[in-house]
């Protein structure tokens, strides 16, 4: 998600992106000398190894590297994967233009990247963000009460807590809903319409639906890790998000629902199933704050302030402000069209 984010938004500035992963360093050294390459944006781990350290600097290509947690107690966030390799640091120390960023909001900065600052390595706080280019849907008519897209694999215990409970009630009250994401749903003995592959059907499932539920992991939510890119994507489409992490409300205020417990997640989400008159007023307000400050050109716009390129953030703020302006006036426009009764499309995403 968060790469397709990266790549729509610069190709939309016009800018020739190339997605690779290149299997040897000289695989990527080609590819750098062939195009001309003078940005790389890569990860933690698999994404550092094969960077050709020489090539890049006789080139003087930039890298912005996401980081992963690094430290000497082997904390994680996520699981047992979710650590960066320990030579990854020296990596970094030797390429010339380099930035390290990561999601990891900074309070948790001391324990879990504490090896990062240990061997010289600065951090950036970098959000995750919604993907203006594909968060424009065909239509904002209600055609499902509640969907959801989200995998469960590796959070089965919020799957029996509070997913299969609250779709499960649901069931019982005569609600409508679409669910996509892994089998973890089918062996909870919940209908679901399968994986969702297209990911440029993901704005519509959202506008569509009356409300969209939005979970994190225990330990996102515990330690006020992150925000995921579902926090802002919901919004950005013109849904209405009901979340189970106090942290989104740093990013979106009063644009979002929180919940504080399984029985207060069950009763929003049940509640906003109903008609309010307030529905589109909201649904602009938080489709016009997440335009405008939480896109992928914003984040873009605070790495290439990190490095100094003055001129393309620059170029990347007024774009991305046109954007959020066309992006508005259009989910205006289809909002207007349901108040009149006027709707776009008939169809949900997965429906029969």
């Amino acid at each position: 998600m968060i790469q397709n984010g990266y790549v729509d938004a610069l190709r939309h500035l016009g800018w020739k992106v190339y997605v690779g992963d290149p299997k040897t360093k000289l695989g990527c050294a080609q590819l750098i000398e062939k195009h001309g390459i003078g940005l790389i944006m890569t990860h933690s781990r698999y994404g550092m190894r094969q960077l050709p350290i020489d090539t890049i600097n006789a080139n003087q290509v930039m890298v912005f590297v996401e980081a992963l947690p690094f430290n000497t107690g082997e904390l994680t966030i996520d699981g047992p994967y979710e650590l960066a390799h320990e030579d990854e640091a020296d990596v970094v120390r030797a390429i010339e233009s380099v930035v390290v960023h990561t999601r990891l909001e900074p309070h948790l900065w001391g324990n879990y990247m504490s090896a990062w600052g240990e061997q010289g390595v600065d951090l950036s706080h970098i959000p995750a963000a919604g993907n203006l280019i594909r968060a424009l849907p065909p239509t904002c008519t209600a055609l499902t009460d509640v969907a959801m897209v989200a995998n469960f694999a590796h959070r089965q215990g919020i799957m029996k807590q509070l997913i299969e409970p609250l779709f499960k009630r649901l069931d019982l009250l005569g609600h409508s809903y679409q669910a996509f994401g892994d089998d973890i749903w089918a062996r909870a003995g919940l209908n679901y319409n399968g994986p969702l592959d297209d990911y440029s059907k993901l704005s519509h499932v959202y506008a569509t639906a009356r409300v969209c539920p939005n979970v994190h992991t225990e330990q996102q939510v515990g330690l006020q890790a992150y925000v995921n890119e579902r926090s802002f994507m919901i919004p950005l489409c013109g849904g209405v998000q009901v979340s189970d992490n106090p942290l989104v409300t740093r990013y979106l205020g009063p644009h979002c629902r929180i919940a504080y417990n399984v029985t207060d997640f069950m009763s929003q989400v049940v509640e906003l199933v109903g008609d309010r008159p307030e529905r589109f007023e909201q649904i602009r307000a938080g489709v016009e704050h997440v335009a405008h400050q939480h896109t992928y050109f914003n984040r873009l716009v605070d790495l290439f302030g990190i490095v100094g390129w003055d001129d393309q953030a620059t170029e990347v703020a007024e774009e991305g402000q046109r954007a959020a302006v066309r992006h508005c006036w259009e989910i205006d426009a289809r909002l207007s069209a349901e108040e009149r009764g006027i709707p776009y499309e008939q169809n949900a995403i997965g429906a029969a």
